[in-house]
């Protein structure tokens, strides 16, 4: 086994994306007239401040034990009070927050809930990109899938996971992310997963809150954790640097 190990190849995890191309993707995608691009932009933004799988929001082509986001597994609340989900676009835009639901993951957990405020910001937000999501849905059942929609002719139609990864990539590309020291080869729709964990990490949060919101159940997500990310060291070698005086009590 050891030796069938050193043969293997290394791992190439997909690349932790960073906030801005989310930013971009809002911009362009979520706020576009075109209603396949409104939904994947909003589906984006949903998985990156959510930390989701993309088996948790869009259809897989083999049986799995995942279930996909529904619309009856989505709570919006302004003022601490339930909005229904078939209220106006209006109403569900005045939302203060959103909880999810997840009934099954790939981890073996079973009826997982994350809670998100609104960010404050009008282009990224996590209770905008949800409230978009279940307008969608309006007068459709509960069960539902999240990322369901009607086309301009009127056809229901449903993001897929590759929708998710080209729209990624070719924002990714438009946000030249290449002369950053990305291998956009290692860009995809998990990198929405690792971008989040990553920016959660520099923005000082402990691995409690990262492990929780990522429904993570073990270490396993410190390989999201990405040391190839300049930013994460930032520091470190200064105070490695600074004189400091300790003494030996062995």
């Amino acid at each position: 086994m050891k030796k069938c190990k050193q043969e293997d190849p290394a791992p190439r995890p997909q690349i932790a994306l960073p906030s801005f191309v989310v930013r971009y993707v809002a911009v362009n995608l979520a706020a576009s007239a075109i209603r396949k691009l409104h939904i994947i932009g909003n589906l984006i933004i949903m998985a990156y401040f959510f930390l989701l799988r993309v088996g948790e929001y869009t259809p897989s082509t083999e049986p799995r034990q995942t279930v996909p986001l529904r619309k009856k597994d989505i709570r919006l609340w302004r003022n601490n009070k339930v909005l229904s989900n078939e209220s106006d676009l209006m109403t569900l835009l005045s939302a203060d927050a959103v909880t999810i639901g997840l009934e099954n993951q790939k981890n073996g957990d079973r009826n997982s809930t994350v809670h998100h405020y609104s960010s404050g910001d009008s282009i990224m937000d996590p209770v905008r990109a949800v409230a978009h999501l279940v307008f969608a849905l309006h007068g459709m059942p509960d069960a539902t899938p999240l990322g369901t929609y009607r086309n301009e002719n009127g056809q229901k139609c449903r993001v897929r996971a590759t929708h998710i990864t080209s729209a990624i990539r070719l924002a990714a590309v438009r946000c030249d992310l290449a002369s950053f020291g990305y291998d956009l080869s290692r860009v995809g729709s998990h990198s929405l997963r690792s971008g989040g964990a990553m920016q959660l990490k520099l923005a000082g949060y402990d691995h409690d809150m990262i492990r929780k919101l990522g429904r993570w159940r073990s270490d396993t997500y410190l390989h999201y954790i990405q040391s190839q990310i300049g930013e994460l060291t930032a520091g470190v070698a200064s105070s490695m640097a600074r004189l400091t005086w300790f003494h030996n009590v062995a």
